[in-house]
């Protein structure tokens, strides 16, 4: 590897440090990097990001729930401490979030645990509602999607490929 290649390197690694936490966690998005756990207030938070979509009592506070994008690969929820300071930062769109979304959950449960959809589609000969977010699985993305009866209640999920990626 030549000078240039090294350089080039050298930049790279030092971008993909500055772009993560303290822990070593990636940031999903860079205004994170602004907050300071402990020490920044709800207030902080609110400049950053605007009003949340939704707000979740936690059992040391509560969670402020911000989906990224249209349509990103993550949905934040920024807890807030009963003192109201910034106590870190969970992706609500996770595997492990979706194995807990089952039939018969009410689309209210879903939306709590998930966060709002990036899309929603209906299918009127069927009878049902599919519900989308686009997640990060790896390197790729790809979409969750819930399928809802006409009383909001859920019938199936599944993981698909990104259609994006698919050109489509």
């Amino acid at each position: 590897m030549g000078r240039f290649g090294r350089v080039v390197t050298a930049v790279a690694a030092l971008l993909l440090v500055a772009a993560c936490d303290p822990s070593g966690q990636a940031y999903e998005d860079l205004r994170l990097t602004r907050l300071k756990v402990g020490e920044s207030t709800e207030q902080d938070v609110v400049r950053l990001f605007g009003p949340a979509a939704a707000v979740r009592t936690l059992p040391a506070g509560k969670g402020l729930v911000y989906p990224l994008g249209p349509q990103g690969a993550h949905t934040l929820l920024l807890r807030i401490g009963a003192d109201g300071r910034y106590q870190g930062r969970e992706n609500l769109l996770t595997r492990e979030n979706f194995a807990r979304v089952g039939p018969g959950m009410s689309s209210d449960e879903v939306t709590a645990l998930l966060g709002p959809p990036g899309g929603v589609q209906g299918y009127p000969l069927k009878k049902l509602t599919a519900w989308e977010w686009r997640f990060q699985d790896g390197i790729d993305t790809r979409m969750f999607v819930v399928m809802f009866d006409p009383a909001r209640r859920v019938v199936s999920t599944a993981i698909e490929e990104d259609p994006r990626r698919q050109g489509g």
